[in-house]
């Protein structure tokens, strides 16, 4: 049968040269290798990456000047092409897309993240819905009465607005967001780090209806990794217009390290529920900078859009800069 996965020629370089869906012991390049051989290719005539497939090391290192031992990798899995294409028909035998940051449907919000991009993006459903603005929603990974009716007025204030919204796929905040998008017929995407294959099983129908989009950045036949994870949690990031943060406790893992992050490097907006609970995190998210949203905020007419607009004016000018943190904050008690 013939393949239907279409790249061009960069894109078939950078997923030799850096992506782990080659069952092999020769090492992937890493982001931060790709982007140095990337620097070295644009001082050459010709930068395009399809190109060090037939280079030698000496072309590479003495001429290039890409690193030497960066060069033994490239060389070393340069001979694995006829792997790579035996692993794109094996994806393409399992409707498992690709794309890359050289394909004109890569999403363009993940630019932004610069050198934490994902060089490859593995998917299946419609890849369109990237397209469109993206809001998500994270929160903790267990579950909390607690939070079911705040995380209910969220999900219906952006399906309200036909907004695609973005779940990581895990257990807790994640998996209640998912039944109610799907069993309210909204546009889901869902970002994975591990077991994608299970998943599409999973969410075999809402994928063929074009409800939803599984995505992921790493080997589709990949299990949990902390790594992967934590990058995934950036990915989302990096394609939200705006991120709702439903709870978070103080050093509490995950949900709260990302924020910090997104605060300081500003990839999507970040929303923070002013609910009265437990969750010690909201408020110090908001002290920073996060913009803050309330029950009347959710049960208002107004967008997301003005929400965010309207908050954003009301912050008192003195923020706690996130530079300026307490280092007890990123302490256990």
């Amino acid at each position: 049968m013939k393949m239907k996965i279409k790249l061009n020629l960069d894109s078939l370089a950078v997923i030799l040269y850096t992506s782990d869906i080659i069952p092999t012991n020769i090492e992937p390049l890493t982001n931060e290798e790709w982007f140095h051989v990337e620097k070295h290719l644009r001082g050459g005539e010709n930068h395009d990456p399809s190109r060090l497939i037939g280079m030698n090391i000496d072309t590479l290192h003495q001429i290039l000047g890409i690193d030497l031992d960066i060069a033994k990798k490239l060389i070393a899995r340069t001979g694995l092409l006829p792997d790579l294409i035996h692993s794109l028909h094996n994806l393409d035998s399992e409707h498992i897309s690709i794309t890359t940051k050289y394909e004109n449907d890569y999403p363009q919000s993940l630019l932004k993240l610069k050198g934490r991009m994902p060089l490859i993006l593995y998917y299946c459903g419609d890849l369109n819905l990237l397209q469109h603005n993206v809001v998500s929603i994270v929160g903790p990974q267990t579950k909390d009465k607690i939070l079911s009716k705040p995380i209910r007025k969220v999900v219906d204030k952006i399906l309200q607005e036909k907004i695609p919204i973005l779940v990581q796929g895990i257990k807790g905040t994640d998996e209640y967001v998912t039944q109610i998008v799907l069993k309210n017929n909204g546009k889901l995407v869902m970002m994975t780090a591990d077991h994608m294959l299970d998943k599409m099983i999973e969410y075999k129908k809402q994928i063929r209806n074009a409800q939803m989009l599984l995505i992921s950045a790493v080997d589709p036949y990949a299990y949990f990794n902390l790594t992967n994870s934590l990058d995934r949690n950036i990915y989302v990031c990096g394609l939200s217009n705006t991120q709702f943060v439903i709870a978070a406790h103080i050093n509490s893992g995950p949900v709260w390290f990302t924020s910090v992050q997104n605060l300081h490097y500003q990839w999507t907006k970040p929303l923070v529920l002013t609910t009265d609970t437990d969750y010690n995190g909201n408020l110090r998210l908001i002290e920073m900078g996060a913009i803050p949203v309330s029950r009347a905020d959710l049960l208002s007419d107004l967008s997301i859009d003005e929400i965010v607009m309207n908050n954003e004016e009301k912050k008192v000018e003195s923020i706690t800069l996130i530079d300026q943190m307490s280092i007890y904050e990123f302490l256990d008690d």
